[in-house]
C-alpha cells in the first residue's frame, strides 16, 4: 500500500529524513517511533504530501506523493498533532469546509459532518468555537476531519497525547476497526508507548529507519535485556539480594520491588521466579517496566 524508497526531506535547509526505506502492506498498523527530533513528523508530513520530498519517493497505492500530490491526498487522512484553524470558526463550519474540498455536497456533506462530530463528542454541539474546546475534544476532532472522505491511508501525528482515557478508548478502537476493514495506518507515538493495536513498528534515529518489524521486543531487538519490575511485597530487599545472583542491573525500589535486567526470550525470567519462590519469596507480579519500547528509544 505504502512504499518509501530512499527518501529524503529537509526542514529549513537541514536534512531529517535521511534515505529511509519502508513498506507498509495493505491493512497493517504501523506505529513510529523513535526521539524528539528524529524525523517522525517530517516523514509523516511528507506522505501526507504536507511536506516535499527532496529524493527518493513515497508511493501510496502506486501514486507517487512526489509526483503526483494531488493523487495522493484522497488516498490519506491526515490528523497533524497540533490544530490550526481561524478564530470564531465553529466546530460544523471546520468540519464542512473540508468535507466540501473533499467533494462532498448536499446529504452527503451534512451526513459526514455529523458523523465527525458525534466522533468527537459533539453531537448536538456543532455551534460551540473550535478555539474553546479542550484538548481531547478537538484532537478527535481532527480524527473526524480526517474520515471525512473515507481514506485508505489514517496518517496519525503523536496522535494520543493530551487525551483523556474515555478518548484513548474511542481512538485505540477506532484504529483497530480500521485495520479489521483492511485500511492502513500509520501514527508517530512521541511517549513511545504503544498501544495495541499497532501491528508493527518503526524505529527512527537521526532520520535514518533503526528497526522495522512486528510489535515484538525479540524481533525489534535480538538477545537484548530489558529491564523488569518484580513485586514482592514487603522482601524487596531480600529478593534483590537473590536476584543480584542471576541477573545484572538490580536495583530496589521500595520495600515491595525491585527492578532487574532480564532478556524477554528464553526461561530467564521463569528462573528468577523460580529461584525467589525456593527462598521463601512470594513474587506477587512480574513484567517488563517501562515498556520495552520506551526503554529502546530512551536509550
Amino acid at each position: 500500500m505504502i512504499h518509501c524508497d530512499r527518501v529524503i526531506v529537509e526542514r529549513e535547509g537541514q536534512m531529517v529524513i535521511d534515505r529511509v526505506s519502508l513498506s507498509i502492506a495493505h491493512g497493517e498498523s504501523l506505529a513510529l517511533i523513535g526521539r524528539s527530533g528524529a524525523g517522525k513528523s517530517s516523514l509523516l508530513a511528507a506522505l501526507a504530501t504536507a511536506m516535499p520530498i527532496r529524493g527518493g519517493d513515497i508511493t501510496v497505492g502506486g501514486r507517487s506523493a512526489r509526483r503526483e500530490p494531488a493523487a495522493v491526498r484522497p488516498l490519506v487522512g491526515y490528523v497533524p498533532p497540533l490544530l490550526v484553524a481561524p478564530p470564531g470558526v465553529r466546530a460544523e463550519e471546520f468540519l464542512g469546509l473540508f468535507a466540501a474540498a473533499a467533494g462532498l455536497a448536499g446529504a452527503a456533506c451534512r451526513t459526514s459532518v455529523e458523523r465527525g462530530l458525534a466522533a468527537a463528542g459533539l453531537s448536538g454541539r456543532g455551534g460551540e468555537r473550535i478555539d474553546r474546546l479542550p484538548e481531547p475534544t478537538w484532537k478527535l476532532l481532527l480524527v473526524a476531519r480526517a474520515l471525512l472522505h473515507s481514506p485508505d491511508v489514517l496518517v496519525l501525528d503523536d496522535p494520543f497525547a493530551g487525551l483523556d482515557p474515555v478518548g484513548r478508548r474511542w481512538l485505540e478502537r477506532l484504529l483497530d476497526d480500521m485495520s479489521l476493514a483492511g485500511r492502513t495506518v500509520v501514527a508517530a507515538i512521541d511517549d513511545a508507548r504503544v498501544p495495541d493495536c499497532f501491528t508493527s513498528l518503526a524505529v527512527l534515529l537521526e532520520g535514518r529507519l533503526h528497526a522495522h518489524g512486528p510489535v515484538d521486543p525479540d524481533t525489534i531487538a535480538p538477545g537484548r535485556a530489558w529491564r523488569h519490575r518484580i513485586l514482592c511485597h514487603g522482601m524487596a530487599e531480600k529478593a534483590a539480594a537473590v536476584a543480584s545472583r542471576l541477573s545484572a542491573g538490580v536495583s530496589p525500589v521500595d520495600a515491595h520491588a525491585f527492578d532487574c535486567l532480564l532478556p524477554t526470550a528464553g526461561t530467564a525470567v521463569a528462573q528468577l521466579v523460580s529461584r525467589l519462590v525456593a527462598a521463601g519469596i512470594g513474587v506477587t507480579g512480574v513484567g517488563i517496566h517501562p515498556p520495552w519500547t520506551e526503554q529502546l528509544v530512551a536509550d
